[in-house]
């Protein structure tokens, strides 16, 4: 057809009847080009996913077969993406995935297709044999796992390349919710290299949280805590949430429960934050703080375990969303109550508000992928167990060094009548109970003993010149110089503010009395480090041997009390002794 003719049939409706067909011929090119194949190279250390070398149809009527979806046009495909998000919106919304495989040659590898997402409900491979018949390969939630062609922690499908001819695989994936379906090509080798490095991490958590479970509820029985039973029984659901969400549970703890092992990825974390938020109220005393806010978390700690026990029956499209709502909820209320209570003066919030931040952070990609916010990621999981590890040895340090203050203060409040609280040493009571039966023992075995007074004589002038600080911390530091240079069989103790006895044990000479005491005023009178040079204690003490200078104890304690209360004025000696 001559040129002119041609733009002249092109302006007439006729030309366009032909001419709109190849315009759109032109436009769909790209689309109707053959689909790519799936090379598989096993030399790589890690498994290659599945992006565009895949193309996926979205099945809304849940009915088609592989041979229907096979005769679908071109046009129907889309390139497959790692991080897209399918809409599957009903129980009957199915995505078909399909990848020719290349041909592998003469090798003899075996090929896997993984889908590391342990709680989908269903993945479904299909492969065309020689003869036409298609061959199928069933897994996922809603079956048990030892009903899998290949049990293992996620879906795990066997790919058939062929060795001279390219292969179409068809992957058919069913969910309730909308999802990303990150799928893995890996050989054998692949598959054992990163499952060993998987069941390492696995080990070393569930090792640790199982001991943090048996010092806790050891901890508890010891110390009569309740922190510890909340804290025991939240490691514990925690451990078990990693377990479900990693598949270990479905193919270890529950191979042939298919309707728990697929309710457990939503129960056992409902419970876990409710078990987490008691635990935080306990560590916290919120009781004891906050009427309010306690009751408004225990309510929230309630919803938890009722919505665990309405999941089952919840609609499955309902069921992502729900856990994420709470989550937000309970994670919120773990982090805002030791946050809260760091301002009320608690002082073992700021550690518990660290602990639950560390499983808040890798918590967060995690609730966005139950809104369909995010992906499923392939270390998403396996972040969140680092944080639940690192949370887990935080709080249980912060519980003991609770549990030791606590334990401290029921000894120093049993003790109260025999040891001095401030200074440890021992009470009036005690030092006159051992002095008599020392003066008894002494008067059997016919040998000597010694008591040295000890008087602090400048601790007014230091409480006018560094502050009231300094009637805790002078007797403290007093004490701990008399405690290192006593002698083992030694008694030390405080009579009053000021006044402080050593008790010296015979069989004893007196030129060893003479030398334990000039010990005592070299150690005690030397400069404390970190305090200025006037910041150190100045004592007074006097010395009496028993019998030489008195059989009864009491006297004893008289005669020496007296000669320190009555010092003359200008008298700068350090230390008297009996006449």
């Amino acid at each position: 057809m001559p040129r002119p003719a041609l733009i002249h049939s092109l302006r007439t409706w006729p030309g366009l009847a032909w001419a709109i067909p190849l315009l759109l011929l032109l436009l769909c090119w790209p689309a109707a080009q053959a689909q790519p194949l799936l090379t598989l190279d096993p030399h790589p250390e890690q498994a290659r996913r599945l992006g565009p070398d895949g193309q996926y149809w979205i099945d809304h009527t849940g009915r088609a077969t592989p041979d229907e979806v096979m005769r679908l046009p071109d046009t129907a495909w889309q390139a497959t993406r790692s991080d897209h998000i399918f809409p599957l919106h009903t129980l009957a919304d199915m995505v078909w995935i399909r990848f020719r495989t290349a041909p592998i040659g003469s090798t003899h590898w075996h090929w896997y297709l993984e889908i590391p997402y342990a709680n989908l409900d269903r993945a479904t491979l299909f492969i065309q044999a020689d003869d036409g018949r298609w061959t199928q390969q069933d897994a996922g939630d809603a079956l048990s796992v030892a009903e899998w062609p290949l049990p293992h922690r996620q879906p795990l499908l066997q790919l058939r390349p062929k060795a001279d001819a390219p292969v179409v695989h068809l992957l058919r994936i069913g969910h309730a919710n909308p999802t990303s379906v990150p799928v893995l090509v890996t050989e054998e080798r692949q598959l054992l290299r990163r499952e060993r490095n998987v069941s390492v991490g696995l080990g070393v958590y569930f090792g640790i949280a199982a001991l943090a479970v048996l010092v806790a509820l050891s901890s508890a029985w010891r110390g009569r805590d309740l922190a510890f039973v909340l804290y025991a029984l939240f490691t514990l659901l925690t451990a078990l949430s990693a377990a479900s969400l990693s598949g270990f549970a479905g193919l270890v703890l529950w191979p042939r429960h298919a309707a728990w092992n697929h309710h457990a990825a939503t129960v056992l974390p409902l419970l876990t934050l409710g078990a987490a938020l008691a635990f935080v109220v306990a560590a916290t005393d919120l009781h004891l703080r906050s009427r309010r806010l306690f009751l408004w978390a225990s309510a929230a700690v309630a919803a938890a375990v009722l919505l665990a026990l309405a999941m089952p029956w919840l609609p499955a499209t309902w069921t992502d969303e729900t856990v994420g709502v709470y989550a937000i909820v309970a994670l919120l209320l773990g982090i805002g109550v030791p946050a809260w209570a760091i301002g009320h003066g608690d002082r073992y919030a700021p550690a518990v508000l660290a602990g639950m931040v560390c499983l808040a952070a890798p918590a967060s990609p995690y609730i966005l992928r139950m809104f369909q916010l995010a992906p499923v990621g392939l270390l998403m999981r396996f972040v969140l167990l680092g944080g639940a590890a690192l949370q887990l040895g935080i709080l249980m340090t912060t519980l003991l060094v609770r549990g030791r203050d606590r334990s401290l203060t029921a000894q120093r409040l049993r003790g109260l009548d025999r040891v001095d609280p401030a200074t440890g040493l021992s009470t009036p009571a005690v030092v006159m109970e051992r002095l008599r039966r020392m003066t008894a023992r002494a008067q059997r075995q016919e040998h000597q003993i010694a008591v040295l007074l000890i008087d602090l004589v400048n601790l007014g002038e230091l409480r006018q010149l560094y502050g009231r600080r300094v009637d805790q911390e002078i007797p403290l530091r007093l004490a701990n110089r008399l405690l290192h240079v006593m002698r083992e069989i030694d008694t030390v103790g405080r009579l009053s503010n000021r006044r402080f006895i050593m008790l010296i044990e015979g069989p004893v000479t007196q030129e060893a009395i003479e030398d334990q005491a000039q010990r005592v005023l070299a150690h005690c009178l030397r400069p404390i480090s970190g305090r200025p040079e006037g910041w150190r204690p100045r004592l007074r003490m006097a010395l009496g041997v028993m019998p030489r200078d008195g059989r009864q104890p009491d006297l004893m304690l008289d005669k020496l009390a007296l000669m320190l209360d009555t010092v003359a004025p200008g008298d700068n000696r350090l230390l008297f002794r009996c006449q």
